[in-house]
């Protein structure tokens, strides 16, 4: 098993696994860091290793993502009005939660959409795409996790094997197009077997 992680000037992505984890972010952001610790929880219990890669700021790098992966699953801060600690699953691309460090209104100059627009027009295959967006507060440099999203990450690392079988489990075409969960809800990831 490999793994690189994207450092200025590279753009490669090497990763072994049938689900790889693109974590997004400001690892120095304050609450925009949540991506940033959930990786690092995961590594460090052994369930990223190999298989999850932080890019901070992704943009056509993701045009080399293995092919052996059969899903992505991005992990980021999101802003859409909704509680802090609420947890998002989105089917990729969406236009109803942008994740962000991908979405269009990015100071970081190339996104998501985008990206996928390239690879469609270049025909390159890409994996099933899915975003565990992690709704913000603040995004005030140096801050801690606020009791919400230290909450929000303890039950993603609780219940990231039933997250990994809803993934790998599931066509993609019957993955919904947003599923919400608010702070509280235990009920994260969902019906594994819809």
């Amino acid at each position: 098993m490999t793994e690189t992680l994207r450092q200025p000037g590279s753009a490669r992505i090497e990763t072994a696994g049938r689900l790889l984890i693109i974590g997004c972010g400001n690892p120095l952001g304050g609450e925009d860091s949540v991506a940033a610790k959930i990786l690092g929880d995961l590594r460090a219990r052994g369930d990223g290793a190999g298989r999850s890669c932080f890019l901070g700021q992704p943009g056509v790098e993701l045009l080399d993502l293995p092919a052996e992966a059969e899903v992505v699953l991005f992990v980021d801060a999101v802003v859409s009005g909704a509680p802090p600690g609420t947890l998002h699953l989105v089917s990729l691309p969406s236009r109803d939660v942008l994740p962000r460090a991908l979405g269009s209104l990015s100071s970081h100059g190339w996104n998501l959409a985008e990206t996928l627009s390239l690879a469609r027009a270049l025909e390159r295959p890409l994996p099933r795409m899915m975003l565990l967006g992690v709704e913000i507060g603040s995004v005030s440099p140096g801050a801690e996790l606020s009791p919400a999203l230290a909450a929000a990450v303890a039950l993603v690392l609780d219940r990231f094997p039933r997250l990994e079988a809803f993934l790998l489990g599931t066509d993609s075409r019957r993955w919904p197009v947003h599923r919400r969960f608010p702070p509280g809800d235990t009920s994260f990831p969902g019906d594994t077997a819809c």
